[in-house]
């Protein structure tokens, strides 16, 4: 990714303000840049280097290096979680059916490339900001797949103790050995037919443990 490609702008098409602009550019360059190496690795003269602007200006910013990856760690949490939002058009669906539809989103963007990246740097780089790691965890953007999953089981019936116990077991078999496969060899691909008679799998495995139909 070059200059050219981490240029922003707000929402509604305007060019945010210098400041702001600036900031993002760093950001955007960063995500690259930690995503790519981690945290040790990481050179700020390589952000700087895509993002355009000076050294002095990326640590009026952010301060240092340290302040410039927690700026980064937020972003792309926050990214994650809007991504990991459950599609919309669940209304109508049998359980089963939204519990496809769900389990499909969420290991679709589970699989994409800066997903799998994001979380080799959080597994590799939480000791140094174990705040962030234990808010990515708890209220990171599996967790809102894990509470419209919930919900779905609560329209079967389920208390919301069973649900939510129950929702963890199939989240982990959505996860099964595909993130694992993914995160170790980059040539892993699955294509969308497996995913989605992946997905059929875990939803039938789910739905016949609770005795569900």
């Amino acid at each position: 990714m070059g200059r050219a490609a981490i240029k922003t702008a707000d929402s509604d098409g305007r060019q945010p303000d210098r400041g702001v602009a600036r900031r993002q550019a760093f950001l955007e360059a960063a995500r690259e840049v930690f995503l790519e190496h981690g945290y040790e690795a990481a050179s700020v003269n390589d952000v700087v280097r895509l993002a355009g602007g000076s050294l002095a200006t990326l640590y009026a910013q952010f301060g240092n290096k340290e302040g410039l990856f927690l700026a980064f760690m937020q972003d792309q949490h926050d990214r994650f979680a809007r991504e990991m939002r459950a599609p919309s058009d669940l209304e109508g669906l049998s359980v089963e059916e939204a519990l496809q539809v769900v389990g499909e989103h969420f290991l679709r963007r589970l699989l994409q490339r800066d997903s799998l990246a994001f979380f080799r740097v959080m597994v590799s780089e939480g000791r140094k900001v174990p705040d962030q790691l234990r808010r990515y965890f708890t209220t990171g953007g599996a967790n809102i797949i894990y509470d419209e999953l919930t919900a779905q089981l609560r329209r079967a019936g389920l208390s919301e103790t069973v649900a939510r116990e129950s929702v963890s077991y199939f989240i982990e078999l959505l996860r099964s050995r595909h993130q694992f496969q993914a995160m170790t060899d980059e040539s892993y691909v699955i294509s969308d037919a497996e995913l989605k008679a992946h997905v059929a799998r875990a939803v039938r495995f789910l739905l016949n443990g609770l005795r569900i139909s």
